[in-house]
Parts: structure tokens; C-alpha cells; sequence
């Protein structure tokens, strides 16, 4: 039976266009929604997924730029969650539900007038400031101004979770304003890795010092892990960051784990 709730009005249909498998617990979907979804890049998007009676769903950060019809999102399956195995499943081609309302805060600081931005994101914590670089990037090419310096440190414990690690790598070498730092926390699994060795937590006063970047001038966005976000926060206070200069975006609460 066609659960009741598919046809409600808050909910937009979409079609799953493409999927990316990065691992086996991590992949990359774009789904095409049958009207337009607005936001702004930092914003999440409810995702659900009819299952018997009911639509499950949880929220997710979009990782697209608002000026794209498709909406793409980083995933991370949670085996024993609620939701991320039946969206795991979902094929393209396949339909997975939107709400059309967007929510959130976790949005570019345009108010401070800080010239330099610092964005620490765990794995799919990554999303927010990829959405925020692409528009950015589109800007550009109409002639708008980006942001004076962005510099994105994205961590996993291995490089497949770095699932924008290509793109992002690219962007900073084309654009002298945005700095990419990817790093790993469990090198000995990667043997071929080159990069950055350590936690986001570990580096990040190590480039916070390299970019010149203070409390005074900056603006610091932390994404993703709960134990990331709270040691950050640490760090940061201990460097000179006012509270109004750290935004955060917790994925799961610090006592929880993810139930997604």
C-alpha cells in the first residue's frame, strides 16, 4: 500500500540521477527534484524514504551549489540507523523523497567582515563548504568577488573518506584565495598516502599559523564529528576566537553516537 504521507505537500519527489561509491559505507548521490528546492550553501535538506506505513527521514547537508537544479549529498551508511540503509539502497533511477523547506544556520559568515574563513569538517562534515565553493566558483565567473581567503581542512581516518578530495585539490590550485588541506588520522592503513598525517584537531593550529589566520580577522566553521567540534572549540578559544567567530554543525549529539 502507498504509504499516505508520500502524498503530502511538504514533501518533494526526486530521482536519483547518479551515485558515486567511494567505499563500501560511503557514496555520493545527486537527485533531481520534481520542483526546485532553494537554499543557501551551509543548509540541510530532509531526506526520507517510504518504509511500510512510513516515511523515515533525516536531515543532511547539501553538498551542491544552490544555482544546480540537482541536489547532491555526501552519505555515510550507518548499518544499525534508521534511515542511511534504506537510502543506501535506493538505486538511480530510484525515488527518494525532499521536504521543500530547507533549514539552518551553518551559513557563511557574510555579516562580520572578516576577510579570512577557516572550515574544519570530519568526512561528510565536508558538504557545507563544497556547496559553499561551488557557488562561489560560479560567482567568480560572473564577475563576483570571492571571499578575500577560504581554507577548507577536511579529515578521515583513510583517503576514500576525502571523497572530494580531486575537486578540492583542483580548486586550490586555480584559485591563490582558497586552500585545501586534506589529512588522515590512520596512516598505517593507506600506505601510499602522501599528505597530511592526523586528526583535524592535531593540524589545525599547525595551518590556522601558516595562513596567518586570528581570531581577530577570521571566521572558523566546524562540521561533522561531535568529538571534532569540542576539541576544536578548545583550540580555538585557546588561540583567541571570540564564541561569535566559531559556527558549528553538529551531526549527532557529543553523547550519542550517530544514528542515522
Amino acid at each position: 500500500m502507498t504509504p499516505p504521507s508520500i502524498q503530502d505537500p511538504k514533501y518533494v519527489k526526486g530521482i536519483v540521477t547518479s551515485r558515486r561509491e567511494l567505499g563500501a559505507e560511503l557514496w555520493v548521490v545527486r537527485i533531481h527534484p520534481e520542483s526546485k528546492v532553494a537554499f543557501s550553501p551551509g543548509q540541510y535538506a530532509t531526506l526520507g524514504v517510504p518504509v511500510g506505513p512510513k516515511m523515515i527521514e533525516r536531515p543532511y547537508s547539501i553538498a551542491s551549489s544552490p544555482y544546480d537544479d540537482d541536489l547532491e549529498f555526501y552519505l555515510e551508511l550507518v548499518p544499525h540507523g534508521k534511515l542511511t540503509p534504506h537510502l543506501h539502497l535506493v538505486p538511480v533511477g530510484g525515488e527518494i523523497f525532499i521536504r521543500r523547506s530547507t533549514k539552518g544556520a551553518f551559513v557563511f559568515d557574510s555579516r562580520s567582515g572578516h576577510p579570512h574563513h577557516f572550515m574544519v569538517g570530519t568526512v561528510t562534515g565536508a558538504a557545507p563548504y563544497i556547496a559553499m565553493l561551488r557557488k562561489f566558483l560560479t560567482d567568480l565567473r560572473e564577475g563576483i568577488a570571492p571571499p578575500k581567503r577560504m581554507l577548507v581542512l577536511h579529515a578521515g581516518s583513510v583517503s576514500e573518506e576525502l571523497g572530494y578530495i580531486g575537486e578540492l585539490s583542483g580548486a586550490a590550485r586555480e584559485h591563490s584565495w582558497f586552500e585545501y588541506v586534506p589529512t588522515i588520522s590512520r596512516h598505517w592503513l593507506d600506505p601510499h598516502w602522501t599528505g597530511e598525517r592526523g586528526r583535524a584537531e592535531d593540524v589545525a593550529r599547525k595551518y590556522l599559523d601558516a595562513a596567518g589566520f586570528t581570531g581577530a580577522d577570521t571566521t572558523a566553521y566546524l562540521c561533522g564529528n561531535p568529538q571534532m567540534t569540542e576539541n576544536m572549540k578548545g583550540l580555538l578559544k585557546r588561540v583567541g576566537f571570540e564564541k561569535e567567530s566559531v559556527k558549528e554543525e553538529l551531526y549527532w549529539p557529543a553523547e550519542k553516537t550517530a544514528v542515522t
